[in-house]
């Protein structure tokens, strides 16, 4: 069956040419969409036409036989998808969802999911390729989200699909292999302005980078991503003022916009994100793309888990992390010796038992995966 991506393209040729705002619209309002975007286009080959979910479904049957969605965080309060249900219910073509996640403040927390969203769900599930799960979670806490509804049965926890992008089944050895306990160059996963009860710990992450001469990489929102290409100066003076006291309160008006020209980032392609994140010796932060995208090009990464959803991907692919609550107080390099907890073997064990389950999630909704996935699968028996 000739499959299509149901989402967000892996990269966004025409972002140099664009506006940051209609830029960041349409790659999801987060950059980080582009990475597991990315990593499920290369999971199926390569180089897959896409669709947004708001197309007509005309324009998405002309796509192929298997609409594959590049799924998120879209369990919870925050998200009604009502609006999508006749469009999805009308679609003839079937329906396989990677990447499926729960959102809440706390692992313990039960997820309300609105009844538009849970209608969504029965209609991807409705339009299965087989009789097997056609719904890839990102962790245990999500499918239990779901089970709470009664809609579980269709579904497989696999991790985030980012955690294969990378072909060497030794991976986590490579990361370690690099670790020398005190990094020289640095660099940051931007957080969110507005998570003020973070931003003591932000801005001990942003005297990390600027020790080191490293980069702060903004995914959202657009204020941020907006800071991480060039245009703090041009913001609103209070807009800017928020970004400023959250990363760099130390530092001036003036001396914030120089420091972002050099050294902010935000990228619209998850292939050059990669490649600039070759250069680093660590990466930290709260934004766990970010994190992974490091991890796959063999750069050792630690996670800020601050809610639900971070916590649970790196407990669920093995990622090195923290919690906020315990370094509320900030972090510094001479912590990372301690902080930086990776079991290299653990690592590489957990990741090829959830390749392999990927892969038999893949073809039994009658996708074929990359030849080099299936191969990284092969040692693990789940």
């Amino acid at each position: 069956m000739k499959a299509f991506l149901f989402g967000f393209s892996p990269s966004l040729e025409a972002a140099p040419l664009l506006p940051t705002e209609r830029a960041l619209q349409l790659v999801g309002d987060n950059t980080g969409n582009l990475a597991f975007c990315y990593a499920i286009s290369q999971h199926l080959g390569g180089d897959l036409r896409s669709i947004l979910w708001h197309a007509e479904p005309p324009a998405v049957e002309r796509l192929g036989d298997v609409g594959v969605l590049t799924l998120a965080n879209q369990l919870g309060s925050h998200v009604d998808l009502g609006y999508l249900v006749d469009s999805f219910r009308r679609l003839d073509v079937r329906l396989v969802g990677i990447g499926l996640g729960a959102q809440a403040g706390h692992a313990e927390e039960n997820v309300d999911i609105p009844q538009g969203t849970l209608d969504w769900i029965r209609a991807i599930q409705d339009h299965s390729p087989s009789e097997s799960p056609n719904l890839a979670m990102r962790g245990e806490f999500s499918r239990r989200s779901l089970e709470r509804y009664g809609l579980a049965d269709k579904a497989v926890v696999t991790g985030c699909p980012t955690l294969f992008i990378n072909p060497d089944p030794g991976l986590g050895r490579k990361i370690v292999d690099r670790w020398n306990g005190k990094p020289e160059l640095i660099a940051v996963t931007a957080g969110h302005q507005r998570w003020t009860h973070l931003s003591r710990l932000e801005a001990s992450l942003v005297q990390m980078a600027c020790s080191t001469g490293g980069d702060y990489i903004c995914q959202s929102p657009l204020e941020m991503v907006r800071v991480g290409r060039g245009e703090a100066g041009s913001l609103d003076h209070e807009v800017a003022d928020a970004c400023r006291q959250y990363a760099a309160p130390w530092m001036s008006d003036v001396e914030f916009s120089r420091w972002t020209q050099r050294h902010a980032r935000s990228f619209f392609s998850a292939a050059f994100w990669m490649d600039h994140l070759r250069r680093f010796d660590f990466v930290v932060g709260t934004r766990i793309h970010g994190v992974m995208l490091a991890l796959q090009v063999g750069v050792p990464a630690m996670c800020v888990a601050h809610d639900s959803r971070t916590l649970e991907l790196c407990a669920t692919m093995k990622v090195p992390h923290v919690e906020a609550k315990d370094v509320s107080r900030g972090i510094t390099r001479d912590m990372l010796s301690r902080l930086f907890q990776f079991d290299a073997d653990a690592f590489d064990k957990n990741r090829l038992t959830l390749a392999a389950r990927y892969v038999r999630f893949l073809r039994s909704n009658g996708l074929e995966p990359a030849t080099w996935l299936a191969s990284i699968a092969q040692p693990a028996k789940d």
